[in-house]
């Protein structure tokens, strides 16, 4: 978490704005990020005013990673070897899911699966009216473009918090038992969260965050402070379901002057 997390705060550091308040910021996490910004929670509780995870990373059950990935992003295999092997499999786009055939330049075979970071509702166009533009589309111009795509995606996987996290988790619905236990102490509501929640949004069909999996998993760790919520999507939910996940979050974000 050492590089997301500094990566966080240089962020918040070069901003003109001031994001570390009395108040803190709403945090906003999406796969990866999603398990980024509850690990950030977890370590940095006064300074995350409200935490939402969309089909968030951190709870994956280990039987999700296949083992071709447990050897590209274990440091097993040569690094170049395992740049060439990930760069050739994020090329290999995922299947269209309104025709099931892989679209687009650049595949490298349909014998070969795609990348996991790549589901089939990542051709969605990202822009109503410029649909050349998908999730697809922008790793196929990064793999074209820069040298240092695909290191830096190997490096971001073997540091991220993707599996593995529930003690982490817990921590955070420990701090909301006690903001809700004790509503007079300042401390615990610094610590706590403004909806005494934390929201998670999931997609039904997605393949990779598996909603049920998660909400499971996450009841453990949160309790009481878990509000879970599946909709209709992959786990390129906020393309796919982009008007869902706004509403979903700001009807979130007004349940905090009703608590």
């Amino acid at each position: 978490m050492l590089l997301f997390t500094s990566q966080i705060f240089l962020v918040l550091s070069s901003s003109s704005l001031s994001w570390t308040g009395p108040e803190g910021f709403s945090l906003i996490g999406y796969s990866l990020g999603g398990g980024i910004a509850a690990a950030f929670t977890s370590y940095f509780p006064h300074l995350v005013d409200s935490l939402i995870l969309i089909a968030p990373a951190g709870l994956l059950r280990p039987h999700h990673i296949h083992w071709t990935s447990k050897l590209l992003y274990g440091g097993l295999v040569p690094e170049s070897l395992a740049h060439w092997l990930v760069a050739r499999r994020l090329a290999n786009r995922p299947k269209a899911p309104s025709s099931g055939k892989q679209v687009g330049p650049g595949q490298a075979g349909a014998s070969e699966v795609p990348h996991p970071a790549l589901a089939g509702d990542s051709t969605l166009p990202v822009f109503p009216n410029r649909p050349g533009i998908s999730v697809a589309d922008a790793v196929g111009w990064q793999l074209g473009h820069h040298a240092g795509f695909v290191p830096s995606f190997v490096s971001s996987i073997r540091s991220a918090p993707i599996t593995a996290q529930h003690d982490r988790w817990r921590l955070i619905g420990s701090r909301l038992d006690a903001q809700k236990a004790k509503p007079e102490d300042k401390e615990k509501q610094r610590e706590g969260l403004k909806e005494g929640k934390v929201l998670i949004l999931l997609g039904k069909d997605d393949a990779v965050i598996v909603a049920n999996e998660v909400s499971e998993d996450a009841k453990e760790c949160l309790g009481d402070g878990l509000d879970a919520r599946v909709l209709a999507g992959g786990h390129d939910l906020p393309i796919s379901g982009s008007t869902d996940v706004v509403e979903n979050i700001l009807q979130f974000w007004g349940t905090a002057s009703k608590a």
